[in-house]
């Protein structure tokens, strides 16, 4: 029996609940949602890790990362090589791999763990943020994309490849059509308006559901989707004005810590929907369960395929953390939500401030119970402390050890110099110190 290829869709700053196979009342995403009726969809899926450094390390190794220690963006410590991740594991059972993302690329060499495992490693231009310049487009994050697998596949071996989408991160500033699919009007003079502002993020949704879509027919075209899986999921969501006055992914909340995540099987045989929760860490071993690896790999996470089978699984809470714009950890069980911030934020919460919520009662975290609810305060606070304990194994909490690192994003000369050098894409070996296997 021939292996099965694997392609992880990453669409960064995608809110789960902005998508309309996740009951969203626009009609955000009309390919996902095939997608999703194709295949399994997990309503309940959770990051580990935010924002973008600390969540692609998590999805990619599945490791907590207060064990692989990348907690903050843009950060001073370099993921260790002692800790593979899985393009390096599946490079060694005999897949070639590949990946359309410019982490590397657009922050720097430190790191240079993104491009860890994969032969090619491909950059689509741009940078997300606007302070950089110009943006990263689905449009060619797709192109790039087709130009990669079109490569792998000449090889004659199963892939893995790793493709990442930056719309919808802001800017929100969807092209034409999609900057008007949501907003019939005339743009309103002032462009901090919250109703056109999400009309808009939701548009940058569509356009890169579109994009997704062509890639998709690409797919179908060349007979791949006959023997690949295909995984569609998020580093984390967006605010948008929902806690506090600001739009970004700051805070622990679950309109920012909820992602997508939706697996398509070979041939679409297998459908469903998991309302279990699951989470970041979880998305690796199961790629290694569907690929046949039997190798022994230390990680946080597990095989979501028992659950996809739909067998019971003992029930697992999602200790989640942040320390990046602000210093935070959090335990989100099938009722609860606790937070608790461990240094004094830019809002004015104190340090060891706590929030409590009942989102199974108070989905949108309105309501702060903590001091209120003190008996499920105090049990939730030990359930998290002793989740912390076991997932170090003695080792020492980076949390606490690493400043936050709050600071705008810049287009660093190094990278321009290495698309030069490079011509935007990198090969095996290239970057030998840090694609060194482990």
């Amino acid at each position: 029996m021939s292996k099965m290829n694997f392609l992880l869709i990453g669409i960064d700053t995608l809110r789960a609940d902005h998508l309309s196979c996740y009951g969203y009342v626009r009609k955000t995403s009309p390919r996902i949602d095939e997608l999703a009726r194709e295949g399994i969809i997990f309503t309940r899926a959770y990051a580990n890790g935010i924002p973008t450094h600390p969540s692609w390390t998590t999805i990619l190794t599945g490791v907590h990362p207060l064990r692989h220690k990348v907690v903050t963006h843009m950060g001073n410590v370099k993921l260790s090589k002692s800790i593979p991740m899985i393009q390096e594991i599946l490079r060694r059972q005999g897949y070639v791999t590949g990946a359309v993302d410019n982490m590397f690329l657009k922050y720097g060499s430190f790191y240079a763990w993104f491009t860890r495992g994969f032969d090619i490693y491909s950059h689509p231009g741009g940078v997300p943020a606007p302070e950089a310049g110009l943006k990263v487009q689905a449009k060619d994050v797709t192109e790039y994309s087709i130009k990669l697998i079109s490569e792998l596949i000449k090889m004659n071996k199963p892939f893995f490849a790793f493709l990442h989408y930056w719309d919808p991160h802001g800017p929100y500033k969807p092209p034409v059509p999609f900057n008007t699919l949501f907003w019939k009007n005339e743009a309103p003079q002032s462009d901090e308006l919250l109703d056109y502002v999400i009309s808009q993020y939701d548009g940058e949704i569509a356009y890169a559901d579109s994009m997704i879509g062509k890639l998709l027919d690409f797919l179908e075209e060349q007979g791949l989707l006959d023997n690949t899986v295909v995984i569609i999921t998020s580093d984390h969501g967006e605010n948008l004005m929902q806690h506090g006055n600001y739009l970004g992914h700051k805070g622990l909340y679950d309109n920012i810590t909820r992602v997508p995540l939706i697996i398509r099987f070979p041939e679409a045989k297998v459908r469903g929907k998991v309302d279990d929760l699951v989470q970041h860490v979880d998305i690796a071993p199961t790629i290694l369960e569907l690929a046949g690896v039997k190798v022994q790999v230390d990680m946080d996470g597990i095989s979501l395929i028992s659950l996809i089978e739909g067998k019971k699984l003992k029930r697992r809470d999602v200790v989640m953390l942040e320390s990046t714009q602000q210093k935070a950890i959090g335990l989100r069980t099938e009722e609860w939500k606790l937070i608790k911030y461990l240094e004094k934020t830019p809002e004015g919460l104190p340090a060891g401030y706590l929030q409590l919520f009942n989102v199974s009662k108070d989905p949108s975290e309105r309501v702060n119970l903590a001091y209120h609810e003190l008996e499920v305060t105090e049990k939730l606070i030990k359930k998290l402390e002793l989740f912390v304990r076991e997932i170090l194994h003695g080792e020492e909490n980076p949390l606490l050890k690493q400043a936050i690192t709050r600071r705008k994003v810049k287009f660093y000369s190094e990278a321009k110099d290495l698309i030069e050098l490079y011509g935007l894409i990198i090969r095996y070996g290239q970057i030998r110190e840090e694609n060194s296997e482990v």
